[in-house]
């Protein structure tokens, strides 16, 4: 078994590192392996805190009104994704230029200034919205950096032949992570208060203690990734030309239908970790628990959801290597209507109900986005493909933008589950779409 882990000689006499069937470059040691496991274990779960603590945030630090949570949501996460979107080609390319470290060092910096900041609003409702809005612009700009990272790096390391597996390696910590932190993270503020801490004091602790955390994996990032710029790059087109191939090819029928599943796939996650523990916090207090207690049963079904997300991943991948692409996008979608539809006909959110609806949830969250993943994956042409791609992530993009001013809009004026419902509906009718693109494609030929 460690024979696994001896270095391999190349043909240039460089020592190459095996991990098990993972063969990376020359170059990559053992440490800069680990290093990335590492913090692939963290780095999603740190950024996606932003959204587990937010309920906290609002009800017992802030005190925003419950009629104005959702919009206030909305508006921050439309935020966070402009920001997004407008600084992910920025990170990479000063990443090909100065290395990953520093630029993913930077991004979990950023990191840690906008969670120190976040709890220190004060003044006015209106003072405190521009300034959440302010602080957001750092934990934006902190995602942005780290979510093109996490997956540079892992294409960076292993030898062509390696890459997927080396992918997937990544992203079961990430699972991991989200599995596990969000919890422990959740449970903070009731532990800091049974401690002796006032409501308020214990919600600001725990997020400058996420902060610490998050300076911690900067410093480690900057000791055990491989430094300087990567040996390989890939020129980037720019933004109108990408958009403009991107377009073009959504004249046929499947690609087109893969950006409405980047629409609607995005959205599945970002309306998990936006609004679900904001809706769950409020049920537990009109159940008569305290804020923080109800924090720690929110992200208890927060962790179901992912739990369940982690092994269907592997499940449905194996699934969607055997059938059609567009019958996979439709079993995805189903699925995720089911999880979805099933949160609206809880008559106790917080009872052993959920359970139940939360697997469904996160089985279809990611059913749904590895589905429109491997069916534009599949579509793409050769030509261009970077293009389509692009486009695709940018369409997951306005998607999250949607649900965050439309769930906020029915988290406030409809009723709190209202987010959940939307994307229930969304998947239905992808599911109706792709039922309809694989019968005009099919017979497409037949009328030829």
């Amino acid at each position: 078994m460690s024979a696994s882990h001896e270095p391999q000689p190349n043909a240039a006499g460089e020592a190459a590192y095996r991990l098990g069937p993972l063969l990376m470059l020359p170059g990559v040691r053992r440490k800069h392996v680990w290093t990335l496991f590492f913090i692939s274990f963290f780095g999603i779960a740190m950024m996606n805190t932003v959204g587990i603590l937010q309920a906290y945030l609002f009800n017992e630090i802030l005190r925003i009104p419950a009629n104005e949570q959702g919009a206030l949501t909305g508006t921050l996460l439309v935020t966070q994704e402009l920001v997004v979107v407008l600084l992910v080609g920025l990170a990479g390319a000063i990443s090909d230029r100065l290395g990953r470290p520093p630029v993913f060092a930077a991004g979990f910096s950023l990191l840690a200034i906008g969670y120190c900041l976040y709890p220190l609003a004060s003044g006015t409702p209106d003072m405190v919205m521009v300034q959440l809005v302010f602080f957001r612009l750092f934990i934006a700009s902190g995602v942005a950096g780290i979510n093109v990272m996490l997956s540079s790096v892992a294409n960076d390391y292993p030898v062509d032949a390696n890459r997927a597996k080396m992918i997937a390696a990544v992203f079961v910590c990430n699972g991991l992570g989200i599995g596990t932190i969000p919890r422990l993270v959740g449970g903070l503020p009731q532990r800091f208060i049974e401690m002796g801490l006032d409501p308020v004091a214990a919600g600001r602790v725990t997020y400058w203690c996420v902060a610490g955390i998050c300076l911690f994996l900067a410093l480690v990032l900057l000791w055990g990734l491989k430094p300087g710029p990567p040996v390989r790059t890939t020129r980037r087109e720019p933004l109108l030309a990408t958009l403009r191939i991107g377009l073009n090819a959504a004249r046929m029928p499947r690609v087109a239908l893969g950006y409405a599943a980047a629409f609607v796939s995005r959205a599945d996650l970002a309306v998990v970790s936006q609004f679900l523990t904001l809706w769950l916090v409020r049920e537990g207090m009109a159940q008569g628990l305290t804020v923080a207690q109800a924090t720690v049963k929110a992200t208890t079904f927060y962790v179901v959801i992912q739990l369940f997300a982690l092994p269907w991943a592997v499940i449905f991948g194996i699934v969607l290597d055997r059938i059609d692409r567009l019958i996979g996008l439709a079993i995805g979608m189903s699925v995720a209507f089911v999880g979805y539809a099933s949160l609206g006909m809880l008559d106790n959110p917080l009872g052993n109900g959920m359970y139940v609806a939360a697997a469904f949830v996160g089985a279809g969250e990611m059913a749904a986005n590895i589905s429109a993943t491997s069916l534009i994956g599949k579509e793409a042409p050769e030509r261009g493909r970077g293009a389509v791609l692009g486009l695709f992530s940018l369409f997951g993009a306005v998607g999250i933008m949607v649900v965050g001013l439309v769930g906020g809009w029915l988290f406030d004026n409809w009723k709190p589950v209202g987010p959940f419902l939307y994307m229930a509906a969304s998947n239905a009718t992808l599911f109706g779409l792709a039922l309809l693109t694989m019968f005009f494609t099919r017979k497409a030929p037949a009328a030829a």
